[in-house]
């Protein structure tokens, strides 16, 4: 059973040789008919082979303005599953794109005007960016994101819509 024992101990080497990265977002939302406002995110990822990654990103943005009556004020707190490919992931300039799906959940931004009856929506996105190495664990990313909020209710409850948000971010990115 001694020859063993060093065999129990190679799962735990696997998961301490995969890279993992933190990645902090600040970036400017653009929500189709509704007024700008900021993006904060945070994205914890593992590389799952040399191209691919796996992440959560934990974001909050605000969507107000809008053409209804009363006008839309909320926030939207997003936490979404993404899949990040690199296009050249060897290089120092390292173009990416990705997709993903999550939850939003939407609150009252404070304001006497809110027409969302939604609580909690389905948020789906898809980007593209391009990230450059400053040093060997530091990277800088500009990205540009589109995510669909999908079944926010006005303020009736009757009807439902889809918000589109193009945002804007850059990001430093921390790899392990």
């Amino acid at each position: 059973m001694k020859s063993l024992r060093p065999l129990l101990l190679l799962p735990l080497a696997a998961v301490a040789a995969q890279a993992y990265t933190l990645e902090l977002e600040l970036g400017k939302s653009h929500p189709t008919g509704h007024q700008d406002s900021n993006v904060v995110g945070l994205t914890i990822a593992t590389q799952v082979n040399e191209s691919f990654s796996l992440g959560l990103n934990l974001n909050s943005r605000g969507l107000a303005g809008g053409t209804s009556t009363p006008a839309l004020d909320v926030d939207a707190r997003s936490a979404i599953a993404e899949l990040t490919y690199d296009l050249n992931a060897r290089g120092g300039i390292r173009p990416f794109i990705g997709a993903g799906v999550g939850y939003s959940w939407l609150s009252d931004n404070g304001g006497a005007t809110v027409t969302s009856k939604s609580s909690s929506v389905l948020v789906t996105d898809v980007f593209a960016g391009v990230r450059f190495a400053l040093s060997e664990n530091l990277d800088l990313a500009f990205t540009v994101k589109n995510a669909q909020f999908i079944g926010v209710k006005d303020s009736t409850g009757a009807n439902k819509n889809t918000i589109t948000d193009w945002s804007q971010s850059v990001s430093l990115r921390l790899k392990f």
